[in-house]
């Protein structure tokens, strides 16, 4: 029988947290679901934590491979889906007993193809911080404007906490992109703007393990390299599938500015080592400023001028100023 729900959960040296994450999930109040995990090449004991709880749990599907990464194996994830609905949960983190239900109530009783709910943040030993901290657009749907979805999708970009659609993810070809990190972002982005009716459960059903060592976003480098990658890709993407328009533009030129931002924090020796990725988006940001509209573009045409009269090496402190 199809279940109404795929949890899908990608697994890479996971051992120390994965069975507290297994257990939550297994504690569910909703009853209507499946577990599909893939080992990625771990080199701990993930693949046998993984394989024992399928053996005691029925609704667990376990899978391994070779080492290929989290979006290969995300992708892989997908197409085993059996589900009405899929939702991804990193192996490191947890969610409460009421995730699965809450989620699926909402999305039942609005149509959405995206649910998303709140989250709380934990220390590595999974104690609960105070405060969690996430940007405005968290707490609120966007409107249906193509350049306010961009734009929450972009402040939204993390792939947990949230309910898709299986066929209409499928309808609309949403993969993750191999070989690189972020990879979950241009996903998260296409499925904001793709989307007809999104929905919000204002209640903090997902646990996300803040500081975990070795964790892909605890690498700051990777992570300005990986966003301005996909930024640069996002805008073919969107350009091919006929999703560009002004108001796209005009909210993928402060990501871009931002993403070259990032930068900033880094030395100039490691600045210089990515210098042709920097000066790609630069021109690409150039480019562009022609095309956006009002106060926009005298807003990018001011930073261009201030970068070119002060040199190259200016742009980080400019793009911190414009951002």
């Amino acid at each position: 029988m199809t279940p109404a729900i795929s949890v899908l959960i990608p697994i890479y040296n996971a051992g120390k947290y994965l069975p507290q994450c297994l257990h939550s999930l297994q504690s569910q109040t909703f009853a209507d679901f499946e577990i599909i995990c893939i080992d990625d090449g771990s080199a701990d004991q993930s693949l046998k934590i993984l394989q024992k709880a399928a053996e005691e749990d029925a609704r667990i599907r376990c899978f391994s491979q070779p080492n290929k990464g989290v979006a290969a194996t995300r992708n892989r994830l997908l197409s085993l889906a059996q589900g009405e609905y899929v939702t991804f949960v990193d192996a490191d983190d947890l969610v409460t007993d009421e995730y699965l239900e809450k989620l699926y109530t909402a999305a039942c009783r609005t149509g959405a193809d995206l649910t998303k709910c709140l989250f709380c943040e934990a220390e590595e030993n999974g104690t609960l911080r105070k405060k969690t901290h996430c940007h405005s657009s968290f707490y609120k749907v966007p409107s249906a404007e193509p350049g306010a979805r961009f734009w929450a999708g972009y402040q939204d970009a993390v792939l947990w906490g949230k309910l898709f659609k299986r066929k209409w993810a499928e309808e609309n070809k949403f993969t993750f992109w191999p070989g690189r990190v972020a990879e979950d972002f241009p996903f998260v982005v296409l499925a904001f703007m793709y989307a007809r009716q999104i929905a919000l459960v204002s209640e903090r059903l997902y646990i996300y393990r803040k500081d975990v060592a070795g964790a892909i976003t605890s690498n700051a480098l990777n992570m300005a390299k990986g966003i301005l990658l996909n930024l640069l890709a996002l805008r073919k993407e969107l350009i091919q599938r006929g999703k560009w328009d002004k108001a796209v533009l005009n909210q993928w030129m402060r990501t871009i500015v931002w993403a070259i931002c990032r930068f900033r924090k880094f030395t100039v020796c490691i600045r210089q080592q990515n210098i042709d990725l920097l000066r790609e988006a630069w021109h690409v940001f150039l480019e562009n400023i022609p095309y956006c509209g009002g106060w926009s573009r005298l807003r990018w045409k001011t930073l261009a001028v201030l970068v070119k009269v002060c040199g190259m090496d200016s742009i980080y402190f400019w793009s911190k100023i414009f951002r």
